[in-house]
């Protein structure tokens, strides 16, 4: 797909996902050609196998190329308000374990998620908020110390409770929420007004990708019935202008999203720059 000159300008205000490997392996040279900002995903696998030598090269060669770089932590299996003592033993040690490395790349937004999910903990909520508490103030105090936005992303949550507490818990400016649009179409109760008034400002980062509202399938932006220009209405309403990142499966889907005239006009419209 043809890359238009508007869309290489937008690709530079905004952040695109990629998971480490993928970036480092393959991606790299798009992300430097095209002056995208990446939002690198670190998962266990790359946790283990990867050295903070490898880390370093990559993080040395977008800094020196004055990218903005956000990380997204390891999520699969982990549970950071667990109940069983044993594997929340071992989410600590694995978050631990990408908190020690973040300070390498020196992000501005550090993305993570609750954990919850109402099938399992809805009747232990008082257990699984303590337990929530005790693991993320260290490492709210880390973002405090280095400098950059830790921020709890919604995925199953259906309301805004969840992460109203943990903030409520752990008062910070460097606390904050990533509001994923595709995750909130499929799983959240309540219109997206509701979500947007009850954070306001600690909205630090917005996630962008279409889906049906059946599942979560990483479509690109107009294929489906996420309701983008209700955001950005919201977004200009209370002056609110986040982080925004794309978060496409697949190549040819970023460019499409780019190419989205709601998307682009929108953007262009909240953030005059562009």
């Amino acid at each position: 797909m043809e890359k238009r000159k508007a869309d290489l300008k937008l690709l530079k205000k905004i952040q695109v996902n990629a998971p480490f490997l993928d970036l480092k392996n393959r991606y790299l040279p798009l992300f430097l050609e095209y002056g995208m900002n990446p939002e690198i995903g670190i998962d266990a696998h790359v946790l283990d196998t990867t050295s903070a030598k490898e880390f370093k090269q990559v993080a040395d060669i977008l800094k020196a190329n004055n990218r903005k770089i956000t990380l997204h932590g390891p999520f699969m299996d982990l549970v950071p308000g667990g109940i069983d003592p044993m594997l929340l033993t071992a989410t600590r040690k694995r978050l631990t374990r990408f908190f020690e490395i973040i300070p390498i790349f020196e992000p501005v937004n550090v993305v993570c998620h609750t954990g919850y999910d109402p099938c399992y903990y809805r009747e232990l909520w008082t257990d699984w908020l303590s337990s929530s508490v005790a693991t993320w103030k260290p490492y709210v105090a880390q973002a405090e110390r280095f400098g950059f936005k830790l921020l709890l992303e919604n995925v199953y949550e259906k309301s805004p409770q969840v992460h109203s507490a943990l903030f409520e818990a752990i008062p910070s400016d460097f606390f904050g929420f990533c509001l994923d649009l595709g995750h909130h179409n499929v799983f959240a109760n309540g219109p997206l007004k509701k979500w947007i008034d009850t954070f306001n400002e600690k909205i630090m980062e917005v996630h962008f990708h279409d889906n049906d509202g059946e599942e979560d399938t990483h479509w690109a932006i107009g294929a489906g019935n996420v309701d983008f220009e209700g955001l950005f209405q919201l977004m200009r309403k209370k002056g609110l202008k986040p982080t925004i990142t794309l978060e496409p499966h697949e190549e040819e889907t970023l460019w499409k999203s780019l190419s989205s005239a709601d998307f682009r006009n929108h953007f262009s419209t909240a953030h005059p720059q562009v």
